[in-house]
């Protein structure tokens, strides 16, 4: 064996002892001026966007939404994801704010001070951000899998129409669809029609819905109700309108030149009103 040989270490490389731990470095870390700075400015911006929770629902409400348990399920949803998404949000601005204003003095090749440790080296950094992350994720999951079968349950839509619950009490109405006017006709009224859709309150409807055309998509807005218009196919949902008053349909697929303007009226009628309407339209009820 000549001085020059070189044999590997059996046991491998001396693990080095002068790293700092994984916490030290996040300490060290929160200590940096940058940091504090950071932290501050998330706390601040998130709450500056914590109004847009009701602002959203206030938008929502200007044209008398929510007007049924489904519209109420989504309007929960939305402001349930805003909220949680609000600290997610604020951290990424407080970083786009701070280094915009922060770091704005060093220029050219100059090395900025307080060097900031490498996250994916540092093992609390890195299964911090995986558990927050995976956390929220499964949150908003599990959230939305919950509404979408709370609201499936409230429509009925994924059940045929001639599989519906048989509810004596239970509202039948065609929609048809064509550029760029809505008919409804209402089967157990003698088959009445009308461009204006009237519902009773507190009264099961369920829609049948196609296309004389193009496709379209019938949008029900502050009744929560959007199902596709397919031409040649017929597709359901319901919903049980439980509020009075004057709301919108409108189309939600781009159908052509005057699509922005195929939109009419939902009037909800309490029983006595809903009745005399379809007297009035030549139609008596026939089952």
């Amino acid at each position: 064996m000549t001085a020059t040989d070189v044999r590997p270490d059996p046991d491998g490389p001396e693990t080095p002892t002068n790293r700092p731990p994984s916490m030290h470095r996040v300490k060290n870390w929160i200590r940096r001026p940058y940091a504090r700075g950071i932290m501050v400015l998330t706390v601040v911006i998130g709450f500056l966007l914590l109004p847009l929770c009701w602002l959203l629902l206030a938008a929502m409400n200007q044209t008398g939404a929510p007007a049924s348990p489904i519209m109420r399920d989504i309007e929960q949803t939305v402001f349930v994801f805003t909220l949680v998404s609000i600290p997610i949000c604020a951290f990424v601005f407080a970083v786009l704010v701070y280094s915009l204003l922060g770091w704005k003095h060093v220029k050219g090749d100059q090395v900025p001070k307080d060097e900031s440790p490498a996250i994916r080296s540092n093992t609390i950094g890195v299964v911090l951000w995986t558990v927050v992350s995976s956390a929220l994720a499964f949150f908003l999951v599990v959230w939305g899998l919950i509404e979408l079968a709370q609201i499936t349950a409230n429509s009925y839509g994924t059940i045929p129409a001639d599989e519906q619950p048989a509810d004596s009490q239970a509202l039948i109405v065609n929609v048809t669809g064509q550029q760029w006017v809505w008919t409804f006709e209402y089967p157990q009224y003698d088959k009445i029609t009308s461009e204006t859709l009237y519902l009773e309150k507190d009264r099961p409807v369920y829609f049948n819905v196609t296309s004389k055309d193009v496709i379209h998509n019938f949008w029900a807005v502050e009744l929560g109700v959007k199902i596709d218009a397919n031409p040649g196919a017929i597709t359901q949902t319901g919903v049980t309108p439980d509020k009075a008053g004057t709301f919108n349909v409108r189309c939600a697929e781009l159908c052509g030149l005057h699509h922005a303007y195929m939109e009419t009226q939902i009037q909800v009628l309490d029983k006595g009103s809903f009745n005399s309407w379809a007297r009035e339209m030549g139609g008596s009820k026939t089952s």
